[in-house]
């Protein structure tokens, strides 16, 4: 058996996990959770645990569940020996509890275990909050399957979900979205419009929409769907306007289809802006930062092993400048795509970057039962040997402003990104 570790800022790994037996019950559950859970973080955190910290913590945890279990087992030191009475004493504790109780005693054995790695970005994560976890990772939101984006002040859906519940309604890109449940869309922002298409799977939406003379009422219902994390729309003839919204999957091949759909309206300069985007895949923003680097890295990686470059991928790039939108809300995989931006010589407008430059890496398919472990991998560079962490990215053009006017009709850091993208489509122009 080979287990899947795809990274939230990073490529995808293989993990072996150990030989275990026929599952089923909360015992051999509990003894393949907890050594597939030892061998998650003794291959992947980025600084090698002691194993003997690691399972003594993990004991010591399962006996403060339950004292009248008596004395947790001692350890040899013998690695393979200590991690197997280590799950039999787990196993052994929860024999007989209620799955709730037996949950309980679960996390707090594998809790304790991440804690001795001193990483503020580990996680476990219960079988109910990984699944929701994964589904960010892969752009699905509860909602009704739209993409929207602002238009001469008329909020537009730029792109509908195949199969989603809009397309199955029959709403088309190009409809304007007048209404969402008895309340005008006029005066706000595309954020707060998918703000309130969102909800809890199961729950309706009653939306009205526009389309040329006709109004088109719709009672939807939400599930959970991929939209795309992509909006993008012409500010003028020829600068455009890019927004990604997260690195999940497949979010630089929306970017390249955006950018083709772009260049063919007769883009010549773009403004990629990444306010507010907290991260996601990092294989996705080595993908995005492509299409805008001619040759040479993305940005360099440390892991256990050492440097490890992060190489442009081949794609075809856009031909013209590019000036980057960001904020404090713009982080990881985010940062990446900015950090290697800038040293390329692209300006950042708006505000300093959040400043996380770690790589946590998470199980997929999930351990037994369905459980979930993140932990920090590696931690990355810009282009230029940059340490982001802690620090940020700091713009070349300041332009401080509240995070709820992005896309507003007084989004400062917008119309100072344009004047910088026409400054340099005039300075290209001038030096030919």
């Amino acid at each position: 058996m080979r287990r899947l570790a795809a990274l939230l800022l990073a490529a995808l790994f293989l993990l072996p996990a150990p030989p275990i037996g026929a599952q089923g019950s909360a015992e051999t559950d509990a003894t393949a959770l907890l050594r597939e859970a030892y061998v998650f973080i003794q291959e992947y955190a980025l600084r090698r645990p002691d194993p003997q910290a690691l399972l003594t913590s993990a004991l010591t945890a399962v006996e403060g569940q339950l004292a009248s279990t008596g004395a947790p087992p001692s350890l040899t030191g013998d690695e393979a020996a200590d991690l197997e009475t280590a799950a039999l004493y787990l196993a052994a504790t929860v024999r007989g509890l209620a799955p709730a109780r037996a949950d309980l005693v679960l996390g707090a054995a594998l809790r304790a275990m991440v804690q001795v790695l001193d990483d503020t970005q580990a996680a476990i994560f219960p079988p109910e909050e990984f699944a929701e976890y994964l589904q960010g990772l892969r752009g699905q939101h509860a909602g009704i399957g739209v993409q929207v984006h602002a238009s001469a002040g008329v909020t537009v859906i730029s792109d509908v979900t195949p199969g989603g519940p809009a397309a199955r309604a029959g709403l088309l890109a190009g409809d304007a979205l007048v209404e969402i449940n008895g309340q005008p869309t006029t005066g706000r922002t595309p954020d707060r419009i998918l703000d309130a298409l969102h909800g809890r799977p199961g729950t309706v939406v009653t939306v009205v929409a526009q389309r040329a003379t006709a109004m088109i009422r719709l009672t939807l219902t939400r599930e959970v769907v991929r939209e795309s994390p992509v909006r993008f729309a012409l500010i003028d003839s020829r600068v455009a306007y890019l927004r990604l919204l997260e690195f999940s999957r497949d979010s630089s091949p929306d970017v390249g289809r955006a950018l083709a759909a772009l260049r063919h309206r007769g883009a010549q300069a773009l403004l990629l802006d990444l306010r507010r985007n907290t991260g996601g895949l990092v294989d996705e923003s080595v993908g995005v930062a492509s299409f805008f680097l001619h040759d040479g890295i993305v940005a360099m990686e440390e892991r256990r092993g050492g440097l490890v470059p992060l190489n442009v991928k081949p794609v075809q790039p856009f031909p013209g400048p590019v000036v980057v939108l960001v904020d404090g809300l713009t982080a990881s995989a985010g940062e990446i795509v900015a950090g290697a931006l800038q040293d390329a010589g692209a300006p950042l407008v708006g505000l300093t970057t959040y400043g996380k430059a770690t790589v946590q890496s998470v199980s997929i398919p999930p351990l037994p039962k369905g459980w979930g472990i993140r932990v920090t991998t590696a931690r990355y560079y810009t282009r230029q040997g940059r340490m982001v962490e802690g620090r940020g990215l700091r713009p070349d053009v300041v332009v401080p402003m509240s995070a709820e006017l992005i896309q507003s009709s007084r989004d400062q850091q917008l119309h100072q990104a344009i004047i910088q993208a026409r400054l340099r489509l005039s300075a290209r122009a001038g030096g030919r």
